[in-house]
C-alpha cells in the first residue's frame, strides 16, 4: 500500500491510461487522446463550432484544434466559416469520418460490454454516476 492508494485522482489516471490503451488495441490503430469522443460530438451535433465542441469534449480549444487538424488532413470532417464571425468555424463529419466513427462505435461496444459484465449493470451504472458527480465537484 502506498500514499496514493487513498487517491481518487491517481486510481482515475491508471483507469483512463488503461481504457486508452484497450480502446487503441481494440480499434487496431494509434488513436490521439479524445478521437472518438470528438467524432461522437461532432455527428451528434454538426456544424457546432469548434469552441462548443471542445466545451462539449471538456477540451480546450488549444488541445481539439490538433485534433481537428488531423481529422481535416485525414479526410474525416470539414470545417466552413462561421457566417458573422471571422475567427469561428463550422464541423461536420464527412461520410468518411461517418464509416470510421461507426467502426470505432463497434469497439466501444465490445469494451464496454465487457466492463458491464466484470461490473455488473447496477455498479456499471453507479461508477457513471459517480464520475459525473466527481465532474461537478471538481
Amino acid at each position: 500500500m502506498t500514499s496514493l492508494d487513498g487517491i481518487v485522482g491517481f486510481h482515475m489516471r491508471k483507469a483512463t491510461l488503461r481504457a486508452q490503451s484497450s480502446f487503441a488495441t481494440a480499434a487496431g490503430k494509434k488513436l490521439m487522446t479524445g478521437q472518438y469522443s470528438v467524432m461522437a460530438i461532432i455527428h451528434e451535433n454538426p456544424g457546432r463550432t469548434q469552441s462548443a465542441i471542445a466545451e462539449a469534449a471538456g477540451l480546450d480549444r488549444s488541445s481539439l484544434v490538433p485534433i481537428l487538424n488531423k481529422f481535416e488532413k485525414d479526410g474525416l470532417i470539414l470545417r466552413a466559416a462561421v457566417a458573422g464571425d471571422k475567427r469561428a468555424y463550422a464541423v461536420r463529419l464527412t461520410e468518411k469520418g461517418e464509416a470510421e466513427l461507426e467502426a470505432l462505435e463497434e469497439k466501444v461496444k465490445e469494451i464496454e460490454a465487457k466492463v458491464i459484465a466484470g461490473l455488473g449493470a447496477e455498479d456499471h451504472a453507479r461508477l457513471i454516476e459517480l464520475l459525473k458527480k466527481f465532474h461537478d465537484i471538481i
